[in-house]
């Protein structure tokens, strides 16, 4: 093997980081990500001694666990302290650094990663992406900063995610997958004094809500785009990115699915023929309906229902 690539593969932080300086930063663009979207891919896992680090940046996300020692880090203009027992969430493409106290030891457990496999693409190699970053659905974010404590579950999350990416065993990458979608679920589901909140959101999320109730009281009904820009008193462009950014789906993309939920509840109950449950459900026949509930579900509506109504023999 190669001198230099048998010593890129023996360090492979480079490939996941850029130090400084920089200049102007270009503009990253935004991946929205839902929830159920998440399905973490982890590169590095290590437990390492120190935690200074100049200015750079990373090209996927890191958390950054201190298990013991303090100091501060740098990071978007802000300056702030850490302890152990911080976690820090570091997101890609945004300068940084790290400074250790030297009145002790410090001890840092650090996991890059992806929220899902190839978003953003990487088949050209992450030190060929472009700025990006990630959105969530539902005004969720991830702090910049939690403090966790001794046997915290995230932390003894973290502590097995170390050890399955160093055991290499088969159920090792999905182990770590699994663990890491739990923590990072677990942070979604924390307060954040960032997120949006105010007259502004609380009026933007009646709007949707109300659109959401028009469509569940016209299931069976034809729905416009033009009905529902009137129900939200929006224009079609600030209805469009309003609901994307509250649901993740365009508004009738969501009605689709509104429709397929009630559809699998419908199919529940044989009496019902799958003609009378599209018609119930507002598809104009039965070949649509089968199109949208095998794009959403993956199985014809016919399948479901026997698959639905043999769980439930004896």
């Amino acid at each position: 093997m190669p001198a230099a690539r048998q010593k890129r593969e023996e360090r492979p932080e480079l490939r996941v980081q850029r130090l400084g300086p920089f200049g102007r930063m270009p503009r990253r663009s935004v991946v929205l990500v839902r929830p159920e979207q998440i399905h973490p891919v982890a590169r590095i896992a290590h437990r390492q001694s120190g935690l200074t680090i100049p200015e750079r940046v990373i090209f996927d996300h890191e958390l950054v666990l201190v298990v013991k020692g303090t100091g501060h880090w740098d990071i978007a203009g802000e300056r702030r302290p850490f302890a152990p027992h911080d976690l820090l969430c570091v997101p890609p493409f945004v300068p940084h650094s790290f400074c250790a106290d030297e009145r002790g030891p410090v001890e840092h457990i650090a996991v890059h990663f992806d929220f899902a496999e190839n978003l953003p693409p990487t088949d050209k190699g992450l030190d060929a992406r472009k700025p990006f970053r990630v959105r969530f659905t539902h005004g969720l974010r991830i702090p910049r900063q939690r403090r966790l404590f001794q046997g915290h579950r995230i932390e003894r999350a973290l502590t097995t995610i170390l050890n399955e990416h160093a055991s290499g065993g088969v159920l090792g990458a999905a182990n770590v997958s699994v663990q890491l979608a739990g923590v990072l679920l677990a942070l979604l589901a924390e307060p954040d004094e960032n997120r949006p909140s105010g007259q502004a959101a609380q009026y933007n999320q009646a709007r949707v809500e109300s659109v959401v109730a028009h469509m569940q009281a016209h299931l069976a009904r034809p729905v416009t785009q033009a009905a529902l820009e009137r129900v939200a008193r929006l224009s079609s462009s600030r209805l469009q990115a309003l609901f994307r950014e509250v649901t993740g789906y365009p508004p009738l993309d969501y009605l689709r699915r509104l429709r397929v939920e009630e559809a699998r509840r419908l199919l529940a109950d044989s009496r019902l023929s799958v003609k009378e449950v599209a018609a119930r459900t507002g598809f104009r026949d039965t070949s649509h309906f089968s199109k949208v509930f095998r794009r959403v579900d993956g199985l014809s509506p016919a399948h479901f229902r026997d698959a639905l109504l043999a769980g439930r023999q004896p």
